[in-house]
């Protein structure tokens, strides 16, 4: 049987689930909240990976991202590149490889793809080694719609291990298949009327959280807040962008300069688009900017706001209204 590569651009949401709840329950809530459309259930899957790279993250530096899938019967290596997020809604281009075993194979990924990223392949080869693994149970549905396939959704539950230390994996996946963003969108605002599900949106990666978990990663720090020029429309994007930038930031640690971006990006959006929800959530983030200086506190308060029911429909309402030009 000959190997081929299969290339194609993702467009996801992504949730980290925080309630305790069984994934069974989780997938339930989810279930019945997408009731709607019509559930095609598809098989559940036990997976495990391992990412790769070199001593001195020579693929991480070049915005490549390496590893190799089981499910206990098969082998796949993926390569991924070009993440681009905004909102938690994230497209990046994916590679995907059959192996015969569990060890990389780089000569299969064509020459090509390494001269794009610039990469040394003759280095890689020599220097390339395990960082950290992940290990989850799959559970999968295919949402459809009068037949079609709008998207896909699944809920990962496992964990993240790098040496002795580990983080639990508890996240939603809603991915477009033959649908708009505007379609995505719609589907995950049904998905976040159900509290019990305590969501928030996070855009990291499985392998981001790796990295940061093994060590080999700072987690991405706060940028200057800058007063933007230009017509309303540019603006209101602009400072979407970096208040939702900055609230990714915070997922990591608790950052006070993150937060107060967060708030002077929500006070110039208030302005600029009149919408009343801002008077809501201006004064919770100055909550949050004048507690007494307690980081795990404050964090925490901050991952109950963002997973409230109201805050989530805000922002998927403001990311439709903003990128689609639709209403939820």
């Amino acid at each position: 049987m000959s190997r081929t590569m299969n290339s194609n651009e993702e467009i996801e949401l992504k949730f980290f689930v925080n309630s305790e709840l069984s994934s069974d329950a989780v997938v339930a809530l989810v279930d019945q909240n997408l009731s709607d459309y019509d559930l095609l259930k598809l098989p559940r899957r036990k997976l495990g990976s391992t990412y790769y790279d070199t001593p001195d993250l020579l693929l991480r530096n070049h915005r490549v991202g390496f590893r190799v899938r089981t499910d206990g019967q098969s082998f796949e290596e993926t390569v991924k590149t070009g993440s681009r997020t905004g909102g938690g809604l994230h497209s990046r281009t994916e590679h995907n490889i059959p192996l015969d075993t569990d060890h990389p194979d780089l000569k299969r990924v064509p020459g090509e793809f390494w001269e794009q990223t610039g990469i040394d392949q003759s280095r890689l080869n020599q220097e390339l080694k395990p960082l950290f693994v992940t290990d989850f149970c799959r559970i999968r549905r295919k949402v459809m719609k009068e037949g079609r396939v709008i998207a896909e959704f699944c809920f990962d539950s496992g964990r993240i291990t790098a040496g002795d230390r580990f983080e639990l994996i508890g996240e939603i996946e809603l991915e477009l298949v033959d649908g708009t963003v505007a379609e995505l969108l719609q589907l995950a605002r049904k998905m976040v009327d159900n509290a019990a599900l305590k969501l928030h949106l996070d855009s990291r990666s499985k392998a981001q959280r790796g990295f940061e978990l093994a060590g080999l990663s700072v987690p991405p720090s706060a940028k200057s807040f800058l007063l933007l020029d230009g017509e309303p429309e540019v603006l209101v994007r602009a400072y979407f962008d970096m208040y939702l930038e900055h609230e990714q930031i915070l997922l990591s640690r608790f950052d006070l300069r993150s937060l107060s971006v967060m708030t002077l990006a929500a006070y110039q959006l208030q302005k600029l688009t009149n919408d009343s929800r801002f008077n809501l959530l201006i004064p919770a983030l100055l909550e949050l900017e004048r507690m007494v200086a307690d980081s795990e506190g404050r964090h925490k308060k901050f991952i109950r706001l963002i997973s409230s029911r109201s805050y989530l429909v805000f922002i998927l309402d403001s990311y439709a209204k903003i990128y689609c030009g639709v209403t939820l």
